[in-house]
């Protein structure tokens, strides 16, 4: 698993969304790596200062960012739907659900205005 970190305006750290290896890589060959400059800041992890390379969420990253996730879970959607048939198992239901899943949790903290920053890699 790895992480993907949002930090508030105060640079704490302040929501951690853990992803498999897979989606990880899937995000990084995707036009979500292409969005936004990361820039060294110093950020607050367990309250002790550190340098991490950082995406701001200012006007357009966070547009572009919500916009590039609001695409892929439609996409992801469909996907969905054409994997699963009629009556899935919950092994299946659950592998075809998960990337729509955290394209869903990203989005949401990428749209919520709390979060300054987020670090992707």
């Amino acid at each position: 698993m790895l992480d993907i970190t949002f930090y508030s305006q105060d640079k704490e750290e302040a929501e951690v969304i853990e992803v498999s290896d897979d989606f990880y890589h899937w995000l990084a060959r995707s036009d979500f790596s292409r969005i936004g400059k990361s820039e060294i800041k110093q950020m607050k992890v367990d309250g002790e200062p550190v340098e991490v390379a950082v995406i701001q969420l200012e006007g357009m990253n966070r547009r572009k960012l919500s916009d590039f996730f609001r695409d892929a879970i439609v996409q992801e959607t469909d996907e969905m739907l054409d994997k699963l048939g009629s009556s899935p198992s919950k092994e299946e239901y659950q592998e075809a659900t998960y990337r729509l899943l955290m394209l869903q949790k990203l989005r949401k903290q990428i749209e919520n205005e709390q979060y300054k920053y987020f670090q992707r890699y």
